[in-house]
């Protein structure tokens, strides 16, 4: 628009504002000019009047203010995107380029998370796959490059299985090979352990004024380790059971 057309219009904008708030003047002051010339009533007329003279100022002002607070928000967002790419902007790439690949070989997600359930199924992960070829940090490493990859609880245990393999390997110690046998010596020295420990808390209790809690102190399954015998069927109540059936 040329200055001279707009100058124009913004003078008949004004001009129309400034007949509509007369109006407004008009309408809630209706009837006191002529009814009564008290100062009470003239300081009213004069405050409706101010009120409304000062509503383009103070709406110019919110106007402004919501303008300013705007651009500082866009302006926080920019800087947080800039700080974003600086710090993340290699991944997000190699992300965008890999589903870029991914659509133009035909692969769909639906496709992605039936292969997904597929390994789930089979008991073998893509970390435990990826365990044959390469060592533990390495594998690690390669698996956090890929930012849609998500560890499943067999990666997370055989991380850690890998941990505790690369600890023995730097501490210079050698593990216990898992056999049948091994297995169970680990099984019967857990379960004394357990025993063990169930007796020492019964004895405690039993040690207290009026017994304590004596047996209910344990869990069924400590109290299974502590004393068997009390989960043994009562042969005499076994045969009553079958005379009634």
């Amino acid at each position: 628009m040329p200055p001279k057309s707009k100058k124009k219009a913004d003078a008949a904008s004004k001009k129309a504002l400034e007949k509509k708030k007369q109006k407004v003047i008009e309408d809630k002051t209706f009837g006191l000019k002529n009814k009564n010339k008290s100062k009470k009533v003239q300081q009213h007329i004069q405050s409706v009047t101010r009120n409304v003279m000062n509503t383009d100022g103070r709406t110019q002002r919110e106007n402004e203010a919501k303008k300013k607070a705007k651009a500082a928000n866009k302006a926080r967002k920019k800087a947080e995107k800039a700080e974003q790419d600086a710090l993340f902007g290699e991944a997000l790439m190699y992300g965008k380029k890999k589903k870029a690949l991914d659509a133009k070989e035909g692969k769909v997600e639906a496709k992605g998370r039936d292969h997904g359930d597929d390994e789930k199924k089979s008991g073998t992960s893509r970390a435990m796959k990826m365990m044959y070829q390469m060592d533990a940090k390495e594998m690690e490493d390669r698996l956090r490059e890929d930012p849609n990859y998500v560890p499943t609880l067999e990666d997370e245990i055989e991380a850690q299985r890998q941990a505790m393999v690369a600890k023995l390997k730097a501490s210079g110690k050698k593990g216990t090979p898992v056999t049948p046998e091994t297995f169970k010596a680990w099984q019967e020295k857990k379960r004394k352990r357990h025993a063990d420990e169930a007796k020492k808390l019964v004895e405690a209790e039993l040690k207290k004024k009026k017994g304590g809690k004596g047996l209910s102190v344990l869990s069924g399954k400590d109290l299974f380790e502590y004393k068997k015998e009390l989960f043994q069927d009562d042969d005499e109540a076994l045969e009553g059971v079958a005379e009634e059936e």
